[in-house]
């Protein structure tokens, strides 16, 4: 909610993503009441990083709602930076699939650097993967491996093969694991591309939107129990985000939901 509403940028809040779970993989016994606290320092961070034009921070303890003084953030921001040793450039799901998207979008006539792909199925694997990221499962996967298991959700393994790099047994058990959090989306319908005043046109699928991501984390890891208990060993249940036979495929191998 406070990336859209301060329409910070999808790297700005999957860096935020990245440090706060770096961070907490550094401690031990972190209280609750801290959780807060750590994640709006962490988007501090990130903004100041990735923003050409950051929110201030008094709008960052405002929107905690009195829970975080600017004082208490900037204390946490240098916790945070010396916990992580100072290395704040990861390169992050997104940033993956922006390349895998680019790649399955690119012939002779279009600039390597500029983005040429649909925005609307950009905006829907996105999705999918600001679910994923939220169980903490996603923590046994390498960013790589978690934006090209979302992209075979999208495509096939011939095209997540070809723009990734990687063969199916690498990203075989990713894909298994994010099956229910695809199914959850499925059942809600993806979001539409939103615009917003002051963005340009081309840079819209970059700006992170919210969703109701709780309720459809809790239905993902409803749906996770039961096919653990069915023991499924396919990776897609009918009509799951399945890919188009070869012969239904369109130029791109890539379609939305």
């Amino acid at each position: 909610m406070v990336c859209e509403v301060y329409r910070l940028h999808r790297e700005t809040f999957y860096l935020a993503q990245d440090f706060f779970d770096r961070f907490m993989a550094t401690q031990q016994n972190v209280v609750k009441t801290l959780l807060q606290l750590i994640g709006i320092s962490s988007l501090f961070i990130a903004a100041k990083l990735e923003e050409i034009y950051p929110p201030k921070l008094h709008q960052f303890a405002y929107v905690t709602d009195g829970a975080c003084t600017e004082e208490e953030i900037l204390s946490m921001e240098l916790i945070i930076m010396k916990a992580l040793n100072w290395n704040l450039n990861p390169l992050t799901v997104v940033s993956w699939l922006n390349i895998y998207m680019q790649v399955a979008y690119l012939n002779e006539l279009y600039e390597v650097l500029l983005p040429q792909y649909p925005q609307q199925i950009f905006v829907q694997i996105a999705e999918l993967l600001d679910l994923c990221v939220l169980d903490i499962g996603c923590l046994e996967y390498t960013y790589g491996v978690l934006a090209a298991s979302a992209l075979y959700h999208f495509s096939s393994s011939e095209l997540m093969q070809k723009v990734s790099g990687y063969e199916w047994c690498e990203i075989e058990e990713c894909v298994k694991w994010m099956v229910p959090f695809a199914m959850a989306i499925r059942e809600v319908g993806s979001s539409k591309l939103k615009h917003f005043r002051g963005i340009a046109p081309e840079d819209l699928h970059n700006i992170q939107t919210h969703i109701n991501s709780l309720d459809l984390l809790d239905k993902a890891q409803a749906k996770q129990a039961i096919l653990a208990e069915q023991n499924r060993t396919s990776p897609f249940p009918t009509g799951v985000l399945t890919p188009p036979q070869s012969s239904k495929k369109q130029s791109s191998g890539l379609k939305t939901i």
